[in-house]
Formats: C-alpha cells, structure tokens, sequence
C-alpha cells in the first residue's frame, strides 16, 4: 500500500500536471479562435465556446493516454499489442471527440453545423484528419515523456547496483585481507614473546589493533577522507615494520589542506601492493591540492638491484580503475610508471572535501 508521504508528493505532482494539461488546450482553443475569428459568419453566436470546448475536450482524453501510454511502457508490450493499443485508442479516442462535437452543434456550431443532422456531423468527425494528427501527437509527446523517464530510473537503478557492487567488493577485500594478517601477526607475536622481546609484541599487537579499528570505522563506505585513508596505510606499514625491522622504510608528507579531501576507499593500500614484493624497500607518500584537484603521488623503491622491473597486479589495477571511472567518471587520471627498481602511482581526482 502506498504511504501517506508517497501521496503527499505525488498530489502536488498530478495537481500541476493537470494544471499543465488545461493551460496548454485554453492556449490551444484561443490561438484557433484568434486564427479564425475574422472568417466567422455574423450567424455564428458563440465562436468563442465553440472553439473552447473544442480543445477542452482533449483534457481528459490525454488523462486517459497519459495512463495508457505509461502502462504499455511500463509493461513492455510486444510490437503486436503496442500496434493493437494503439489503433484501439485511436478509434476510442475519435469517437469520442466526434460525439463531442455532433453534440456541441446542436447547441452552438456554425449555421453549417447546425443544419447537418447529429449522426451525419458524427461521421464527419470520425473522418477528419486533425483529430488523428492530435492523437497522434499527444501519444508521441508522453510516450517521449514515459520513455525519458524510464531510461533514467533504469540508469539509476543501475548506478545503484553498481555503487552496492563496489561496496560489497570493498568489504570482501578487507574481510579476506584480516585472516592472514591476523595470523601472521599472532605468529610474528608468538616468536617475539618466545624470544624475550616483549616489547615488541606489544607495540605489534598494538598496530594490528589500530588496523582493525580503522578498518571497521570505514566499513561499507565507498570514499573516506585522506586522513583515514593514511592513517590505514600508516598503521599497516608500521605493522610490517615491526614485523620485519628494517625490511621497509616510508615517509609521508600531506599538508593539512588536502587530508580532509575524499579519496577512494582502500585506494593507497591497494597501489602500494602492487609490486612483486610489497611492504619491502621504500615507500614515499605525497599529496598536493591545487587548481580544484587532488593530486596523490606514491612512489615506491624495491630492495633489488637497479633496473630490475617490477610489475604491477593488473587485475588489482583495473578493479581500481573501474572504481574511479564509477566515483569520477571522465574525470580522473591513475597513471603508473615504472621507475628503475620500483613504481610511481600518481592519482590525479576532483578535490570534494569531507565533514
């Protein structure tokens, strides 16, 4: 059953569509009384009315249309019924307005009219090309109408999947990322307390910890801050640091204007794994707002010999690509060079500043 908010919009909606509908055949029945007014037989009384109601009978005929059209869109008929609807309300729609007209010549039709009998006007009316040129016209206008309408829903529909899609895929990868970093944590723990370093296992579970929080606190969330972006990634690194000392070095440098500014979710953790051996070597992070964009630069140094290529994950990259397409369509640049040992990320999106 539709809730009473659902009628409360919709009223004001078929109020001024109504309202629409009645000033377009008042502006119609005029501009065909001005156009004929100096033609009228001085027996013609009431020129004026007869022109009119002429047009302010094609008011509820296009309530009618308007529904029908809006059923069939609806419903996707076959060519064969679309063909059937539409040649039924032809004939329903032109007897209609004949009868209208037979009956107002009766009462105030030119003297032509009037003279004619009711069911020879009738026939006269069915066979006039102006109401199929009308009808036509009316069930081409909200078959446009109905058609724009339902491409847009359908297209929001999507959008919505897609964005509940993206979502889903972002929740699996942190789902899948906490069982073996966990583990490997409690491992590397267990060797630390083993070996007397209790500090250490401290500090490790400690980060694990500081992961797990930042990774509930941007569940289900498409784009988060900078901030929340970085102190992730800060959080992982320091992890793997504590895990492996001196295996990995980082620096990150981002001026306060740009950490509230929005970047894809997990979008940092995912270009910095996509080396060979991540989470070894160097990582450099750096950030700059200006001209309205948000520019990102990663730039990560693996401990190999120089020029020794890296590669990345191409499939990680692309499942990034996608999703920047999805936030930032054709505005966006994600490029990834190889330099010598290592990689260069560079993120270039629209600044959008977060609460």
């Amino acid at each position: 059953m539709m809730g009473t908010g659902e009628n409360e919009r919709r009223g004001p909606g078929r109020a001024r569509w109504w309202a629409i509908v009645l000033g377009v055949a008042v502006l119609l029945g005029l501009l065909d009384w001005l156009k004929a007014r100096d033609s009228v037989a001085p027996t013609f009384r009431w020129p004026f009315a007869w022109f009119m109601i002429r047009w302010l009978a094609w008011v509820p005929v296009a309530g009618v249309l308007s529904w029908l059209v809006r059923r069939v869109v609806s419903t996707r008929a076959r060519p064969a019924v679309l063909a059937g609807v539409l040649v039924a309300g032809f004939l329903g729609v032109t007897t209609y307005t004949s009868l209208v007209q037979a009956s107002m010549s009766r009462v105030m039709g030119p003297p032509g009219y009037r003279k004619t009998g009711f069911w020879r006007m009738w026939g006269l009316g069915l066979r006039a090309v102006d109401q199929g040129i009308i009808y036509l016209g009316i069930v081409g206008i909200f078959g446009t109408i109905e058609l724009r309408r339902r491409l847009r829903e359908e297209a929001l529909t999507a959008a919505r999947l897609e964005a509940e899609l993206t979502r889903a895929e972002l929740d699996q990868m942190r789902v899948q990322l906490h069982p073996q970093l966990i583990e490997d944590t409690l491992h590397t723990t267990a060797e630390f307390v083993r070996s007397g370093a209790s500090t250490q296992a401290v500090q490790l579970l400690a980060r694990l910890s500081d992961v797990l929080r930042l990774t509930l606190a941007t569940l289900g969330q498409e784009r988060v801050s900078l901030r929340q972006e970085t102190e992730f990634l800060q959080a992982y690194l320091s992890l793997q640091q504590i895990r492996a000392p001196g295996r990995l070095r980082s620096r990150v440098d981002i001026p306060p204007e740009a950490l509230t500014a929005e970047v894809p979710s997990l979008s940092l953790f995912q270009l910095a794994e996509l080396p060979v051996t991540p989470w070894e070597g160097a990582l450099e992070l750096s950030a700059a707002v200006a001209d309205g964009r948000l520019k990102v630069r990663l730039r990560q140094l693996a401990p190999a010999q120089p020029g020794a290529e890296v590669t990345e994950a191409a499939d990680r990259l692309d499942r990034l690509r996608q999703r920047l397409e999805h936030l930032y369509p054709k505005e966006h640049a994600l490029r990834v060079e190889h330099e010598n040992a290592g990689l260069l990320c560079t993120l270039d999106i629209p600044v959008v500043i977060l609460e």
